[in-house]
């Protein structure tokens, strides 16, 4: 997974992660936002049209300080992902809690194609991943969260001053 500071308009997947409650990341005025993506193509056909899209895109932001992980996830999931309105929910989202981090995972689709989609926070960063389907279904929610965990375990970095 390559993870960089966010750029312009780089979307791949949900963007809805903010919590205007939190404080900002190290004097910033904003969190820091970076934006994810795994190595892997494949190619899903939207609105008449084939794109090519990473099999797990993810976006987070840096905080100064989460206090509640779990509470911020739920807060993210319910004003963003169940109230999306661009996506239809499949099935019930489930939520994970480590040690360190709180993960709830919805399987969605979006426009034709089906997804999961994770919804994370630790104690310095919320986040969201998206795993597109490689062979035209929904991935699994563990294999979901196992993927969600790496990315907090291996992809947060803080920006170069």
């Amino acid at each position: 997974m390559t993870c960089d500071r966010k750029r312009g308009s780089i979307r791949y997947g949900l963007n809805a992660h903010k919590d205007e409650s939190l404080p900002a990341y190290k004097g910033e005025k904003d969190s820091e936002d970076y934006v994810c993506h795994g190595p892997d193509r494949i190619s899903l056909a939207i609105e008449n049209r084939t794109v090519a899209v990473p099999h797990i895109a993810a976006e987070y932001d840096l905080y100064g300080a989460v206090p509640d992980p779990l509470k911020t996830v739920k807060t993210v999931y319910g004003e963003s992902l169940a109230g999306d309105g661009e996506r239809t929910l499949v099935g019930e989202a489930e939520t994970v809690t480590t040690k360190t981090a709180a993960i709830t995972c919805q399987k969605n689709v979006w426009k034709t194609f089906p997804m999961t989609t994770c919804l994370w926070a630790n104690h310095g960063a919320v986040g969201a991943v998206d795993s597109f389907p490689p062979a035209g279904r929904h991935p699994e929610i563990a294999e979901a969260v196992a993927r969600t965990k790496e990315l907090i375990a291996t992809g947060l970095v803080a920006s170069p001053r």
